[in-house]
């Protein structure tokens, strides 16, 4: 009896995703917002179904979501707010400051 096992995964499932015929570049750039490397155009080391392996600029890899680079074709297009507004970082530091005074 012969089994194809290659086109299983280990559960015996089917591979049945979105990334299941995506190829995965050669390079990536980092889309996600608020990441330390966004816009950075770094190597990729390997693919997978839901997260890649990239070479950072120091010569270190990291594991990083698939979804949070351009991996796939160009991301969506996220809300250009920002997460504070001058004002609430104002606050924030005041308080800081506040508490500082305190100790």
């Amino acid at each position: 009896m012969r089994f194809l096992i290659a086109a299983f995964w280990p559960e015996g499932k089917p591979q049945h995703n979105k990334y299941s015929r995506s190829f995965t570049p050669s390079n990536v750039t980092i889309t996600r917002r608020h990441h330390p490397l966004l816009g950075h155009r770094l190597e990729v080391v390997s693919g997978g179904t839901s997260a890649i392996v990239v070479r950072v600029t120091d010569g270190t890899t990291m594991r990083i979501p698939r979804v949070w680079t351009d991996a796939d074709g160009a991301s969506p297009n996220e809300p250009s707010e920002t997460v504070f507004s001058i004002e609430a970082l104002r606050d924030l530091l005041r308080l800081i400051d506040a508490i500082g005074a305190r100790a």
